[in-house]
């Protein structure tokens, strides 16, 4: 094996590939966690070091010199490359420990109350759950496997539809209001929402001419309409998978038959051209199972998803959840 040339500061060398990759001082010293000046240091030394610029300004705007982005070209690939291999290696000597990426209205509804029974059936392992709305880099983060929700088909990952999703109205153990006994009796009840997931295509399932719900409580987060029905605190829209653990237990009850998919709605926090299939109809909203294109296949990763199918079957077997893909 050849011994490499000489070599500029890995440090310096770091710096560079962020602040090159945004063009951006400001964002390279936030996404490094330092200050605007450590990362300006970082550059000249380089540059110094190398006796040549890799930026120039133009206005207040820095752009890359034609060496800088040969360079950024070069490094780029040569840290992603020691990124994915330290990942790998971190994850084949620590076969017993699992790091799961989730959306936090999963995590604390769905997963949260079963994932003991999970770790019990896997004598020593070690589950690191990450709460986070953001898709995650499974080697710069250490993730092993990621659930999200949306529309599938995200570049550079493996993706496997987990289930789809329905709405129906569910009310708690501790409402203390009069039970509706037909739809219409939901007029002059408190009715819960989430934001995004609106009422109005229930009302028409069941052939209520109903406005969208404009007073009482919505949240940002299907996870906690759940919750708000939990406490009695009115009638909820609520999302069949977070809903099924406390319908299989008794904090909740649902209320009727009608059901309606989740689907994208116009102004939702989504690029558009997600949102809508090649017909221009919206698309369904869905769990996914996402893995890195190669390496992390481990026997506890199986064991997990095995784990989390079953899980998924056991709420659609019993009528309370959506059916798993």
């Amino acid at each position: 094996m050849e011994a490499p040339g000489k070599l500029p500061p890995l440090p310096a060398l770091r710096t560079f590939e962020a602040a090159a990759r945004h063009l951006s001082f400001t964002r390279a010293a936030e996404e490094l966690h330092v200050t605007h000046s450590a990362v300006s240091h970082q550059i000249r030394a380089l540059e110094a070091w190398l006796a040549f610029p890799l930026f120039s300004r133009q206005g207040r705007a820095v752009v890359l010199t034609r060496a800088g982005e040969e360079l950024l070209a070069v490094a780029n690939e040569a840290l992603r490359q020691v990124s994915d291999t330290v990942g790998v290696l971190r994850r084949r000597v620590n076969v017993n420990r699992l790091s799961i990426s989730v959306m936090p209205s999963f995590a604390g509804r769905w997963l949260a109350p079963r994932i003991a029974a999970f770790i019990e059936a896997n004598p020593g392992c070690e589950v690191n759950v990450v709460s986070t709305t953001e898709r995650s880099d499974f080697v710069r983060d250490g993730v092993d496997v990621a659930i999200r929700w949306g529309f599938g088909g995200y570049a550079g990952v493996r993706s496997e539809l987990l289930m789809e999703d329905v709405l129906f109205p569910v009310v708690g153990a501790r409402f203390a209001g009069r039970l509706p006994r037909t739809p219409a009796d939901l007029a002059g009840l408190p009715l819960l929402r989430s934001d995004g997931e609106d009422w109005v295509p229930w009302f028409r399932a069941v052939g209520l001419d109903w406005p969208e719900p404009t007073a009482g409580l919505m949240h940002n987060d299907s996870g906690l309409v759940v919750q708000a029905a939990i406490d009695g605190q009115g009638v909820a829209l609520a999302r069949a998978s977070l809903a099924a653990l406390a319908l299989r237990n008794g904090q909740l009850t649902r209320l009727f038959e009608a059901e309606v998919p989740v689907m994208y709605r116009e102004g939702q926090d989504v690029s558009a051209e997600h949102g809508f299939d090649a017909h221009g109809q919206p698309r369904r909203w869905a769990f996914w199972l996402v893995l890195p294109l190669r390496g992390g296949d481990t026997p506890l990763r199986q064991a997990f998803i095995d784990w989390l199918r079953a899980e998924m079957a056991a709420d659609a077997a019993a009528g309370f959840g959506p059916a798993p893909a």
